[in-house]
């Protein structure tokens, strides 16, 4: 989590919102990391979690992540858990939960997407991705009230 921590303090010095995600082997080599670029690329795909599993896909050169785990910064929404599914990606470690954006791993038993099974571990170096969140997010008020975009 310390890596993709690095990676949302990557984002937020690029303006970003600060999420990270990093993706480890079944052996817990880091095959991939990446950080939010939603504004760099003017794209709302361009999540951390995506960009990483871009990555993954093409180091290991298939599409299938089996066996491996994704840790973000922040709960994945509902495009990433998808993807990560999809991915067949077998665990997710994430920092904070997003009651806006967030797919809703605290009931995952009901996630409708996809019959695959995921380990879920939630809660690990919240306190640190929240404290991120804040920055940006005081960050983009003050930007606002000075009337820049």
């Amino acid at each position: 989590m310390e890596v993709a921590l690095h990676q949302a303090t990557r984002a937020l010095s690029k303006g970003e919102v600060p999420v990270g995600a990093v993706i480890v082997d079944r052996d817990g080599k880091i095959i991939a990391r990446a950080y939010n670029k939603v504004e760099t690329l003017n794209c709302q795909t361009a999540h951390a979690e995506v960009l990483a599993i871009q990555k993954a896909c093409k180091k290991v050169g298939d599409w299938r992540l089996n066996g491996c785990c994704i840790y973000v910064t922040l709960e994945p929404c509902l495009m990433c858990i998808g993807l990560i599914k999809l991915s067949r990606i077998e665990s997710i470690v994430f920092g904070t939960r997003s009651n806006l954006f967030g797919c809703g791993l605290s009931d995952h038993q009901n996630l409708p997407a996809y019959a695959r099974d995921i380990n879920i571990t939630g809660g690990i170096e919240a306190g640190e991705s929240v404290t991120l969140l804040r920055t940006f997010f005081k960050m983009a008020r003050t930007k606002k009230e000075k009337g820049r975009p």
